[in-house]
């Protein structure tokens, strides 16, 4: 069994769109249910109040209403809405490229379900999905 953020970390950092120097901002309306591709996005002239900034093979999550099965890889530096979680994987512990595919998973999916609290939008917290324990083979 392996804890969440044994395998990967959640990337916190908030940005201003003006200040953001990019030319790309992910929204939860970018991102297509149950792809990995982010085939859309915006402008951070499109939008007003604080985001997170993401790097190239960052994993975008969308943490607001999780039964939306967001989960989108970026091939770009940028920003996003704060109502995803921007997750980078513990390279020393699992495989970079495995671990989109695994929180796409039926698994990772019910768990952050289950997890999601809220009525109306039902919202994941890092503070509880990094406690979470998946059964997961070990790296290499």
């Amino acid at each position: 069994m392996v804890r969440f953020d044994e395998i990967a970390e959640s990337i916190g950092e908030r940005v201003e769109p003006g200040d953001a120097e990019t030319e790309y901002y992910v929204g939860l309306e970018h991102l297509d249910t149950d792809s990995l591709k982010i085939r859309r996005w915006g402008t951070p002239d499109d939008v007003e109040a604080t985001k997170l900034r993401f790097k190239t093979g960052d994993i975008i999550f969308g943490r607001r209403r999780v039964y939306q099965r967001k989960v989108g890889v970026a091939e770009f530096d940028g920003i996003c809405s704060a109502h995803a979680m921007v997750v980078r994987a513990r390279e020393d512990a699992v495989e970079k490229d495995f671990l989109p595919f695994f929180m796409q998973s039926e698994m990772f999916m019910e768990r952050a379900l289950a997890i999601s609290v809220g009525s109306l939008s039902p919202t994941i917290n890092w503070g509880t999905l990094r406690r979470q324990e998946f059964p997961l083979p070990p790296k290499g």
